[in-house]
C-alpha cells in the first residue's frame, strides 16, 4: 500500500520537532498505532497509556504542542517538495522498504532519505566494512577481498562511503555486480567527500544512498557518529579494518555491540 504524502509530511514533523528524537518518536508511534493516530490522539488518553512512563510526561506535552504547530508542518512540507526535486525517496517506518533490522532498535529513526534502490529486506545475510581513511595497502586488499567474498556469497555489503577503506569496499562491490548501501552523514542528495562523485553515481545507479537528514542537509562532525548506528543496524556482521584506538570506527564497533552484531576487527 502506497504511503500518502499526508503521512509523509507528519512523519517529517515528527523528526522535526525539538525535543522528540528516534527513542521518543517511536515510542509514541508504537503506543498511538500508526502516524495518523499519533496526530489525533487525545492528550488524555496518551498521557494515561501505559508507555506514559517510558516517553516522559515531559516528551507528551512538548510532542502534543508541537503536533499542531504550522511553522513545524510548512519545514516538513519543503522537506518533503525538496526531495521531489533532487530525486531524494523517503521510506518511513511503515513503508515495506523500511529495513526489517531496524525493527528491534529503539534509536533508529523513523524517516530515511534515499537515492537509488533500499532492497536490504532482499538479502539474508549483511556486512558493514569500515576503518581508516589512511589505510595501508594491505588494509584496501582486506577490505576488496572481503567484500568480493561477501557479493559471490550473495550478501549486501553496507559502508559510509567514507576515503580509504569505505570506498574501496563500495567500488569492489559494484565492479563484482554486488549490492551495496552506503550510509551518509549528510542529506542524500550531496556527494561527501566530494571527490567520491563518479562513486556516489554508481553507488546511486547499482545500490542505495541511505541518510536519515533530509536533503540539502550539509556534513557536520557530529552527524557521522550518528551515521555510524546506522551502518551498524544495517550490518549482520562489522568488518574493521585498519582503525586506530579512538578512531570514528570505535562508535560504530560500540554501536554493533549494542545490537548484538557480530565484530571481526581485521
Amino acid at each position: 500500500m502506497a504511503i500518502s504524502d499526508e503521512a509523509i509530511i507528519k512523519y517529517i514533523m515528527m523528526t522535526q520537532m525539538k525535543g522528540i528524537g528516534p527513542v521518543t518518536q517511536k515510542a509514541i508511534l508504537e503506543v498511538c498505532g500508526g502516524i495518523d493516530k499519533c496526530f489525533e490522539v487525545d492528550p488524555d488518553d496518551l498521557a494515561g497509556c501505559e508507555y506514559s512512563k517510558k516517553i516522559g510526561n515531559k516528551r507528551i506535552s512538548s510532542f502534543i504542542s508541537q503536533r499542531k504547530d504550522g511553522n513545524i508542518r510548512r519545514r516538513a512540507e519543503e522537506i518533503l517538495s525538496s526531495a521531489y526535486e533532487s530525486g531524494v525517496d523517503i521510506v518511513v517506518k511503515e513503508d515495506v522498504l523500511f529495513p526489517d533490522r531496524f525493527m528491534n532498535i529503539e534509536d533508529i529513526p523513523v524517516v530515511l532519505y534515499t537515492k537509488g534502490k533500499l532492497k536490504i529486506n532482499e538479502y539474508t545475510n549483511s556486512i558493514g566494512v569500515v576503518g581508516a581513511r589512511r589505510c595501508t595497502q594491505e588494509g584496501k586488499k582486506k577490505a576488496i577481498d572481503i567484500t568480493m567474498s561477501a557479493v559471490c556469497a550473495g550478501i549486501a555489503v553496507v559502508s559510509g562511503m567514507a576515503k580509504g577503506i569505505d570506498s574501496y569496499a563500495h567500488t569492489a562491490a559494484i565492479k563484482n555486480r554486488g549490492y551495496t548501501i552506503a550510509v551518509l552523514g549528510n542529506g542524500a542528495d550531496i556527494c561527501y567527500p566530494k571527490e567520491h562523485e563518479r562513486l556516489y553515481e554508481e553507488i546511486t545507479e547499482h545500490g542505495c544512498i541511505l541518510s536519515e537528514y533530509p536533503p540539502g542537509t550539509v556534513p557536520r562532525e557530529y552527524f557521522f557518529p550518528r551515521r555510524n548506528r546506522i551502518i551498524a543496524a544495517l550490518s549482520d556482521r562489522l568488518y574493521v579494518i585498519d582503525a586506530g584506538r579512538k578512531s570514528g570506527t570505535e562508535s560504530t564497533v560500540q554501536d554493533s555491540n549494542n545490537y548484538s552484531r557480530e565484530v571481526i576487527v581485521v
